[in-house]
């Protein structure tokens, strides 16, 4: 029999948009000020915003990881506070949608429901509303990925892509660029955005150009012995980033392997149509945000019925895996890598013998 928490998920998905007019409408009734106030229009329309908010919940439902919403909320604090959104609007949103979903689910959902609410509730009265900068706590080519990002965020493309250029001849490789300027530029660029201190025009901007000097620092890559093995990496569908992707992608080609980067947002019926007449020794998926979780588990298990004992191992990664732990197991993944060299190491392992 179907889980509470999955069966609550698919009830929330399928009247997500009529339960978030629900939700600010109550939010109206209750706090003219607090609803007047709202959302900055550059931001989200309010029941839109619901809406999302009630999608996530059902993504966390859907494995019982109440982790998943209550770490979703610590970044609406977040973005809220550097939006000027009243300090709080995202608690009374919870409680709206707690009471809303009270009355409309039926009563075996509400304890699993109300358990996830409660973590988002606790967090978001306690995380902080601020960031630290991947910038400022040391490591490896800081001075370098700062640099880097200056010349993005001024919008020096050409400089940019010359300084990553000037680097790799005076001998940082490959796999130092990538993470250590390109990853933690992007990184540092998506905070930015979040606390409201550049335009989402300046994060695309960075994002297309980190994927122009992948390309260039892809063509530098010295031959590698092949191997012989062969590898598929793709975002699941409706994950519209796969910047990360294309760097396991590259990193596992500088191994030996051939990668067949497929992209972002592949289908999961296309995918599985693919593979079989194609012969695969790993498949890696990519998940960005808490709302591609269960779009990922129904992508293993789609490739699991139809290509059977011939289905190759899964390896996935993303944002959602570093909030729980056993997440890559709960939706029947063989593995989770949280970096690129965690990709290759762990491609390796799982195909050896």
């Amino acid at each position: 029999m179907e889980s509470q928490g999955r069966f609550a998920a698919g009830l929330l998905r399928h009247g997500a948009r009529a339960y978030a007019t629900m939700v600010v409408e109550a939010l109206a009734d209750q706090s003219a000020g607090l609803s007047a106030h709202g959302l900055p229009s550059s931001f989200a329309d309010p029941i839109e915003d619901t809406r999302v908010r009630l999608l996530t919940l059902a993504e966390a439902l859907d494995v019982d990881r109440p982790e998943l919403i209550a770490r979703q909320i610590a970044w609406y604090k977040v973005a809220f506070a550097h939006r000027n959104v009243a300090g709080d609007y995202l608690e009374a949103n919870l409680h709206a949608i707690r009471d809303a979903l009270l009355q409309q689910l039926p009563a075996p959902c509400h304890e699993i429901v109300m358990r996830h609410l409660d973590a988002g509730v606790q967090m978001a009265r306690n995380a902080p509303s601020d960031l630290p900068s991947h910038l400022e706590s040391g490591g490896a080519m800081l001075t370098e990925a700062r640099q880097f990002l200056l010349a993005v965020l001024e919008n020096r493309a050409h400089d940019a892509l010359d300084l990553v250029m000037a680097w790799h001849a005076a001998g940082a490789s490959i796999a130092e660029l990538h993470d250590h300027v390109l990853t933690r530029a992007q990184r540092e660029v998506g905070r930015m955005w979040l606390m409201a201190e550049i335009p989402i025009a300046d994060e695309h901007f960075a994002s297309r150009l980190v994927e122009r000097c992948l390309d260039r620092l892809a063509g530098l890559a010295p031959p590698a012995i092949h191997l012989g093995r062969f590898v598929v990496t793709c975002a699941v569908g409706g994950n519209l980033h796969d910047i990360g992707l294309r760097m396991v992608a590259d990193r596992f080609e500088m191994h030996g392997w051939d990668a067949w980067h497929l992209g972002a947002d592949m289908p999961a019926h296309d995918f599985e149509w693919l593979l079989q007449d194609r012969r695969v020794d790993l498949i890696a998926l990519g998940a960005t945000l808490v709302l591609h979780v269960s779009t990922a588990r129904s992508t293993i298990e789609r490739l699991r019925a139809t290509l059977g004992t011939r289905c190759p191992p899964i390896l996935v990664g993303g944002h959602p895996f570093t909030l729980v732990e056993d997440l890559y197991r709960v939706i029947g993944a063989d593995a989770v890598a949280h970096s690129a060299a965690e990709a290759v190491a762990y491609g390796e392992s799982l195909t050896r013998g």
